[in-house]
């Protein structure tokens, strides 16, 4: 569809083409405003699945998320979503069992991925809590988002969560317990940590009910309000994953929501004025991204008018500047080249003028700056002259010595050979 319209947009003049262009741009940020759109809704609400025995269950998020397991059920109840096994043996006519390793299971497999598929059968979940009765397996599950907030409280104190306003509370995971090796969370001088992980999942449960949608809540950390999943002595806490979202795609996603309240549901105001008590960790700013991408799609689908004004404005911005700077760049190699046109070469007598007249000014400036330079330069060149001319007079007075003293010797030569020569001949 894209590659058509453009093919259309070709045989346009650039006026026609530039508004095709626009259009083209619009549609595409249009498109990416709906998969946003849908990954929005995928990481606000909660997801449920479910597959008879025999079938393959499959858990799925989308990118930059993964799968926060919030409840499971194996077995079966009075809904009867997978039908009567049609001949059902004596004895079996409990329809209400579950298998209470379905939550664990589930969680050892899927949870932390973002993708997930698993066969459905009683052997994954040990003994078969209903022989001879048609199960299934329900799950209930959200997307939780890369970017996130973590806050973590110590037994016998208060978790207060808060959003700043127009955001809120949306719970993702809540555990309560111990992990194995988290030595330095929560030290406790009287008793060891025990060798093995003592977790309470079903915590989630409780915090969402208490701060779901929510701008402030708080909820003690005891044993009282979560069941005690440790040896009695262990100190445990209660550790959160959440996001701040804005309540307008809290509301679409969620119609269920009624009204959002800032009043907490569990704790006093006393618990209020300390968010963060001491020895606790505050939570960091890790999800501050995402709040802002979620705030700036919640203004885009508020006021859709001005986001088109705005979007279609800054592409007319920017194509007058991409014309501009075009246009400057044309101007200016057009007058280069019409400069370069228009020099001379380099062997027509215009060229020989103007080194002429070169020369000449090079002379005159050479004359003034020998003029300018003062008695002491002019003095020091002579001197050089006067040396210089010494030296040619000392080689050649040398040299006419030297040729002097050698005639001398070839005549004195000639006189003894010409005496030797006389005596023996008398």
């Amino acid at each position: 569809m894209r590659v058509m319209s453009w093919t259309r947009c070709r045989g346009l003049d650039w006026s026609h083409s530039l508004l095709c262009l626009t259009l083209l741009l619009w549609t595409r940020s249009m498109s990416g405003l709906a998969d946003f759109s849908d990954y929005l809704s995928r990481i606000i609400t909660s997801h449920s699945a479910h597959a008879c025995d025999g079938q393959p269950l499959r858990l799925h998020c989308p990118r930059h998320s993964t799968i926060s397991i919030q409840s499971a059920f194996y077995g079966s109840s009075e809904m009867q979503l997978c039908g009567v096994a049609p001949h059902p043996p004596l004895g079996a006519h409990n329809h209400s069992c579950s298998a209470f390793t379905a939550l664990q299971k589930l969680l050892s497999e899927c949870q932390s991925h973002r993708d997930c598929q698993m066969p459905v059968n009683h052997l994954l979940f040990g003994k078969d809590p209903c022989p001879g009765t048609t199960k299934y397996l329900h799950v209930d599950y959200k997307c939780k988002p890369t970017e996130h907030k973590r806050h973590v409280v110590c037994e016998g104190e208060t978790m207060v969560l808060r959003c700043k306003p127009p955001r809120a509370l949306n719970i993702y995971a809540a555990v309560y317990g111990r992990r194995l090796g988290h030595t330095d969370t929560c030290p406790s001088h009287l008793t060891r940590p025990p060798p093995f992980e003592c977790l309470n999942h079903e915590a989630v449960h409780l915090v969402s009910k208490s701060c779901y949608s929510k701008q402030k809540c708080a909820v003690p950390v005891s044993n009282q309000t979560f069941r005690d999943p440790c040896f009695p002595g262990t100190r445990k806490y209660l550790s959160v994953i959440y996001s701040c979202v804005p309540q307008s795609l809290l509301r679409v996603a969620d119609p269920n929501i009624v009204s959002l309240t800032s009043s907490p549901s569990v704790g006093t105001e006393k618990d209020l004025e300390e968010p963060f008590p001491k020895g606790s960790r505050r939570p960091d700013n890790s999800g501050a991204m995402m709040s802002n991408s979620l705030l700036t799609y919640a203004y885009i689908k508020e006021h859709p008018e001005m986001a088109a004004l705005l979007f279609t404005s800054s592409v007319c911005v920017g194509l007058l500047l991409t014309l501009l700077a075009v246009s400057v760049r044309v101007t200016c190699r057009a007058r280069w080249v019409r400069d370069h046109r228009l020099a001379p070469k380099p062997g027509s007598p215009t060229v020989k003028y103007q080194k002429d007249d070169e020369d000449e000014d090079d002379t005159d400036e050479e004359e003034d700056d020998h003029e300018g330079t003062g008695r002491s330069l002019l003095s020091a060149t002579e001197r050089k002259a006067i040396y210089g001319w010494e030296e040619v007079t000392y080689v050649s007075e040398a040299a006419e010595r030297a040729e002097r003293i050698e005639r001398r010797e070839m005549i004195m030569q000639e006189i003894w050979m010409n005496a030797y020569l006389n005596g023996s001949s008398c």
